[in-house]
């Protein structure tokens, strides 16, 4: 039989009720009939009735974040596999809306390094300079979702865009406990505490580690999109590592100038 996951604040208003029953047994068996047993059933009170007011409020987890977690995980690594067996071997970079003529913002996988050259191209891009396979981002759904339905403004300039992202990431998809993005020069990383997807991050990194880089997943895309929006440049994925032990994520990205 499965029991039911409980959220923190439905599992604090059990632990208060059961303090609240503890203080009025503790008030009957000891029989003072004084101000201490009264302060004893007035705490008792207080607790039922913060007990009762977080059950009411707070809301259900009918989603299994461990299930969730691995829905979008093999169409990652399919393309990763294609890739591959086409010889593209690249880190993934997110072409900003506005570059190279695109209207929107667009994943490039080159070949091997990019150099920053123009990928010019709908699908396959030849030349050259440069190659590899242009694609829509995983993140796009979620970053035209967050724009329609939460009012999402992308700011301009780097440091205001990092804050978008912690939000984005704490606030809007309450995906992680802690979120911290930080830069040193062009190197951006953001780590994710808590993070409540890292199944799904650490079955792409047992398949390969090179599958969150050439293809990563809608989160990480979703940041790296945000990056390019923010600051008009091309953002590479360079590396994204789940912890064995904790759930947490390390993302790093790489700004072109």
């Amino acid at each position: 039989m499965k029991f039911p996951r409980l959220n923190p604040f439905y599992q604090a208003s059990l632990i208060l009720v059961a303090a609240a029953v503890i203080l009025v047994a503790v008030a009957i068996l000891t029989d003072r009939r004084d101000l201490t047993s009264a302060a004893l059933v007035i705490s008792a009170l207080v607790c039922l009735i913060t007990g009762i007011f977080l059950a009411l409020l707070s809301s259900s987890e009918p989603l299994d974040s461990r299930y969730m977690s691995l829905l979008p995980v093999q169409g990652c690594i399919n393309l990763c596999s294609v890739c591959a067996d086409l010889g593209i071997s690249g880190n993934a970079c997110m072409l900003p809306a506005g570059k190279n003529g695109r209207t929107r913002t667009m994943q490039f996988i080159p070949v091997a390094g990019y150099n920053g050259s123009p990928a010019e191209g709908d699908s396959f891009v030849t030349g050259q300079d440069t190659a590899g396979l242009v694609t829509v981002p995983n993140g796009e759904p979620l970053s035209r979702e967050i724009r329609e339905r939460d009012h999402l403004v992308i700011p301009h300039g780097l440091a205001d865009t990092l804050v978008v992202v912690q939000e984005v990431a704490e606030g809007v998809l309450e995906i992680a406990d802690h979120v911290t993005a930080e830069t040193d020069g062009a190197v951006i990383t953001v780590k994710m505490e808590g993070y409540r997807l890292v199944s799904g991050c650490r079955a792409v990194a047992a398949e390969s580690p090179r599958c969150c880089t050439t293809n990563p997943c809608p989160v990480c895309s979703l940041f790296a999109c945000l990056l390019a929006e923010g600051t008009g440049s091309v953002v590479q994925v360079e590396r994204c590592s789940p912890d064995a032990d904790v759930p947490a994520v390390t993302a790093v990205f790489t700004l072109f100038p």
